[in-house]
């Protein structure tokens, strides 16, 4: 089985039986709120830095996102912070967000999202996994070879996101992983905990996006790991999803 894979079949066995323990870093900006993180286990062998740490080589967190999304709305942005903690360069990193709605009533056709990076901004690839969550691929087609963080560096990514008027209303939560391909292979260098906001009916009072500042006792998902590993490794590293050179963006 290849890396990516035993990676994330361990982390969703372990997330499965692990309470969440935190809340999530997403920065100060939008007023978004910070949603519970699942614990989640230590890295599989990455491919940058010198492998023998327990840790992460590439840190991130998700930051300045909005609170409320207006179905049919214009694209609104957030960023992901990716900071190399490692003394050498870490190349061909691909994000890979996980959307969990409570209903799990959201499809991908409901959401329009891009992400920059350096040649322009290109369009994820958006896919539904067998326990209805959505994934998101940073894969940009053959134009984007994933990114990359020079040693000790950080990188940010701008991210934009918008919901279709038909998409439902309720809470989502987004989780992301980061991955570093490896021709069809890759390994598991990070993950940000969740981004939580509302998605609302356009015509609602500007009131209705106060309405769920409270304390939440609510986890929609067992977390980006268990999602990812759900929906299979072909999703993240193989086929149209990352695609080989000489492919077009979906």
């Amino acid at each position: 089985m290849p890396r990516l894979c035993k990676a994330l079949a361990l982390s969703a066995v372990l997330v499965a039986v692990a309470a969440p323990t935190a809340g999530a870093d997403i920065g100060s900006g939008g007023g978004a709120r910070p949603a519970p993180a699942p614990a989640l286990p230590s890295r599989a062998q990455a491919t940058c830095g010198d492998g023998k740490s327990s840790a992460f080589p590439i840190g991130a967190r998700i930051r300045g996102g909005p609170a409320v999304y207006r179905t049919g709305g214009g694209t609104q942005s957030w960023f992901l912070d990716l900071t190399n903690t490692t003394g050498s360069e870490c190349t061909a990193i691909h994000p890979v967000v996980v959307f969990t709605d409570q209903a799990r009533a959201l499809r991908p056709e409901h959401v329009r999202m891009e992400f920059e990076a350096p040649g322009g901004t290109f369009p994820v690839s958006l896919e539904q996994s067998d326990r209805d969550e959505i994934i998101a691929v940073f894969d940009g087609g053959s134009a984007f070879p994933g990114f990359a963080v020079g040693a000790g560096g950080s990188l940010t990514v701008r991210v934009h996101l918008a919901f279709e008027p038909a998409a439902p209303a309720g809470e989502v939560v987004v989780d992301a992983a980061l991955v570093q391909r490896r021709a069809d292979d890759g390994d598991w260098v990070g993950e940000a905990g969740g981004y939580r906001f509302s998605v609302e009916p356009a015509d609602i009072v500007e009131a209705g996006s106060l309405a769920h500042t409270g304390p939440r006792d609510r986890v929609y998902g067992a977390g980006v790991a268990a999602a990812v590993a759900a929906v299979g490794c072909g999703l993240v590293l193989a086929g149209r999803r990352l695609r080989r050179a000489g492919g077009s963006p979906r």
